[in-house]
Formats: C-alpha cells, structure tokens, sequence
C-alpha cells in the first residue's frame, strides 16, 4: 500500500517545533532560576552579617562591664611611705574576644599583671581573675584516723564584686584558720573617675589584729 508521503512531511514540522518549544521552556526556566538565586545570595549574605554584628555590639557592651586598671599609676606624694608600700604600678589587664579555637566569644578580663616598684626593688605579680583555689599539704599521722598533721594551706581568690576587683590570698598551718598560725592578705582595687586608683589593702595573722592602709594613685 503506498505512503503518503504528505503526512510524513506535515508531522515532521510539529515534532521538531514541540521539541524545540520545549528547549526553550527549559532554558528559561533554567534562566529564571539562576536569577532567583543570584537575587537571594546577596541577600543571604546580608542577613548572615547581622548576627556578627550583633555579637560584636554584643561584645563591647560586655567588656564595658568591669573597670580596665591598665597603665602607670604614681603613689601620691602624701601617702604614707613604706617598704612594702609601691611608689608606682605598671598595670596589664588583657581581654580574651575568642576561645582556643579562635570563634568569638563574650570578651572578658583574663587576668592583672602587676609590676610593684618597691624601695627594694621591682616585683611583678599576676592573678588570674574568677579563679578560686587552693592548695592543701599535709603529713599523714600515725593515729590511723584518716587525718593529717603539720597541715599546710594555701587560698587564693580573685573575683569581681560589682566595680571592684577584690584579691584575697591566705597561709594556713592548720586544718582550719583558728587551728594554727596563718596569714591573710586583700587588696580591693577601684577606680574613682578614669585618672584615679583606690587601692585598700588588710593585712592579717595570728596573734595581731587586722590593719588597712588606703593607697591612693595617680594615672601617669
């Protein structure tokens, strides 16, 4: 039975005008969306920056919380003199802005390096702040209760109460305060404007009653 070769010619057009009207579809679908995308990137990009910024403002708020005692402070000329009394103070308070991996974090003051000039000579001391410790020595007995005698104590304490940095460090040779010969130290450091330095310190022991002397200090 003959073709007819009409039907073959007709049907060839529409094949190829559906195929290449779905090409087309495709292609400005995919156009469309590339678009899209590119639009959103942007916008993403924005958006992720906010919280950075956020954690930055974040930040310096928090480090504004607690005084910087950093810097060179001179004893007033009419404080009370004395060997262990410093004529000036060289002082560096460090801020940690990220942990040891590197991703940001509240920023906080690390520690107090103090450098003392003394009439005797320089001495360098540093706390570290918000540490609370100690440590206890002792020779086990021979009374087999478990307790030690010749007990040796050391505490030490570094911590921020309100505007003030309060140091306390103590020597105890006894289990408890009252149960041997000891020693106590507190410095209370406080800023009065951002030129002047308050610095009271107690000194205390066995035997002797406690004595505060109020240091005053001038920003050099």
């Amino acid at each position: 039975m003959p073709t007819d070769s009409r039907n073959e010619t007709a049907d060839g057009p529409d094949e190829h005008g559906a195929l290449l009207m779905m090409r087309h579809r495709h292609t400005t679908e995919r156009t469309s969306k590339t678009a899209r995308e590119m639009r959103i990137v942007p916008e993403m990009r924005h958006k992720a920056w906010l919280p950075m910024l956020s954690i930055l403002l974040a930040a310096t708020v928090t480090a504004q919380d607690q005084p910087d005692f950093s810097g060179r402070w001179v004893l007033e000329a009419s404080a009370v003199a004395g060997p262990d009394v410093a004529q000036s103070l060289t002082v560096r308070q460090p801020i940690v802005r990220t942990n040891v991996h590197g991703a940001p974090i509240p920023p906080f003051f690390k520690e107090l390096s103090v450098e003392r000039q003394l009439v005797t000579g320089a001495r360098t001391d540093t706390y570290q702040i918000g540490v609370e410790g100690g440590v206890i020595e002792g020779v086990p007995s021979n009374r087999g209760d478990g307790r030690s005698a010749n007990v040796q104590q050391s505490r030490c304490s570094v911590r921020w109460e309100d505007k003030r940095l309060v140091i306390e460090s103590g020597q105890y040779s006894g289990p408890t305060r009252e149960a041997g010969a000891y020693t106590e130290h507190t410095e209370i450091w406080q800023l009065d404007g951002a030129d002047t330095l308050i610095l009271s310190i107690t000194d205390a022991g066995s035997g002797r009653g406690a004595t505060t002397k109020t240091l005053t200090y001038r920003k050099n």
